[in-house]
């Protein structure tokens, strides 16, 4: 969503919605998107009067740069913008002078990102209240374990935000296992806006009460990234059964009975709130995959969302592989319900493009391995460590300990970034820069190599350049 994060990082919070911007008399009452460079600012006057102001990223512009009061535009080092009212964007530019990020350049070639920790995963705490039994954290901090470990206080995290600011990274995923558990949240959360990151929270969406949105929506502008593996109550409680059962008894089962009606009460406030934004996130379990549609139903027919990103299941564990054949039933379940629906949503992790014979549909549905827009490449531990997501198993060092900007220029993750994992076979591949040849870490799981084969795959069915 770009206009979502321009707002939060060229305008907020200098401009906020239905406020007056400086003496012009003008309030902002939405952004729209005409195409990924080029925003639509929409003004409303005192007089109940709509005007248009254009911001058009320079790197995708033809308008030479004009200086103020001579035609109806202004540039900056990066963005070019016009309008239809003067006294407005005398405003405007007031603001912009002022503001640190008003040249802030997030429309760059994927090299650029290749060559930085732009998105970050911040794990901020250990403690969860569900027990899903599919949790990507088992891999890591089994269930036994969960809820039992130590984490980092609010001065280490500050410390790690401040390293990953002067490092590049602007756009930080805030996880955990449930980060609003953790005692720091809000003044973190303060701290990432001080230091003008755009926020994503990684959240189960059970603590999402309506006094917190509230308190989300006036003070931030922020992203939820939901995780949504049901589509009613007995799904809910089968899912956190075995885990509620092994660490708080018989009792602690009760507190399932209606937790997901609740979740779909509060998620549906949402939309009602224009500083937040709903994804859905889905790890493609065997049951998600066989009952994809009716959770496709139940997410269109009752939520706003503007994305949903579905994932492959990891062995952990409590987890067993996903099979081939299961992953090649979801990918043609997603193509045809994106048609159905009229939506674009994606496998973002891990999923080789030959999955399937039909590698056309594939590369429809199939983001590819640390996609851009999958927005997570680096992550931080609990712990402290530094990791990337596509080789979550191995710890490349210590946020307090090495520079995390080389770290990321080091030869490990470039190598995993540029393709220098791939096996030979699939180097001659015409979707090898997008596909990225699957996971590189279930590969050296399954195989103890990052260069060798995923499991998933058939190289027979690979498509030549």
């Amino acid at each position: 969503m770009i206009t979502q994060n321009f707002y939060a990082l060229v305008l907020f919070p200098y401009i906020k919605y239905d406020e007056k911007v400086g003496n012009s008399g003008y309030t902002l009452i939405r952004l729209e998107e005409s195409n990924f460079w080029n925003i639509k600012g929409v003004f409303l006057c005192d007089k109940n009067n709509e005007t248009y102001v254009n911001f058009q990223h320079r790197d995708f512009s033809s308008l030479p740069p004009l200086p103020l009061g001579e035609g109806w535009s202004e540039s900056s080092k990066n963005w070019h913008i016009t309008w239809d009212d003067q006294d407005l964007v005398v405003e405007l530019i007031k603001i912009f002078t002022k503001a640190d990020t008003w040249d802030f350049h997030f429309f760059k070639d994927k090299e650029f990102y290749d060559k930085i920790p732009f998105w970050v995963v911040l794990t901020i705490t250990s403690k969860c209240n569900l027990f899903c039994d599919y949790c990507f954290n088992d891999y890591d901090y089994p269930l036994k374990g969960r809820n039992t470990r130590k984490w980092l206080w609010l001065d280490d995290y500050t410390a790690i935000v401040d390293k990953l600011h002067n490092a590049g990274a602007r756009d930080i995923i805030l996880t955990g296992w449930e980060p609003f558990v953790a005692p720091f949240f809000w003044e973190l959360m303060d701290y990432l806006k001080e230091k003008r990151m755009f926020i994503r929270i990684n959240t189960n969406g059970t603590l999402l009460k309506e006094k917190v949105l509230e308190r989300l929506n006036e003070n931030y502008v922020v992203n939820l990234m939901v995780s949504m593996h049901e589509f009613n109550n007995k799904d809910y409680f089968d899912i956190n059964r075995v885990g509620a059962k092994n660490t708080q008894g018989l009792e602690g089962i009760k507190n399932f009975e209606n937790k997901f009606e609740k979740k779909v009460e509060e998620l549906k406030k949402v939309k009602n709130f224009r500083n937040l934004s709903l994804d859905f996130l889905t790890i493609l379990t065997p049951k998600n995959i066989l009952f994809l549609e009716k959770l496709y139903a139940f997410t269109m027919n009752n939520f706003e969302i503007g994305n949903w990103h579905f994932f492959r299941l990891y062995s952990t564990g409590t987890t067993k592989w996903i099979s081939r054949s299961m992953i090649n039933l979801a990918v043609h379940k997603l193509y045809k319900l994106n048609k159905v629906y009229n939506t674009d949503f994606k496998i973002v992790d891990s999923v080789p493009y030959c999955i399937t014979k039909d590698t056309e549909l594939a590369s429809k549905v199939i983001d590819g391995e640390l996609s851009d827009k999958h927005n997570v490449k680096t992550i931080i531990t609990t712990d402290g460590n530094i990791q990337i997501m596509s080789a979550f198993d191995s710890n490349l060092g210590s946020i307090f300990d090495h520079d995390i900007s080389e770290v990321w220029k080091g030869e490990y993750v470039q190598k995993m970034l540029n393709n220098g994992f791939l096996p030979d076979d699939c180097q001659d591949c015409k979707y090898k820069e997008t596909c990225r040849g699957g996971s590189r870490m279930d590969a050296n799981i399954y195989n103890g190599s990052y260069g060798a084969f995923d499991p998933l795959w058939d190289v027979n069915n690979k498509v030549k350049a």
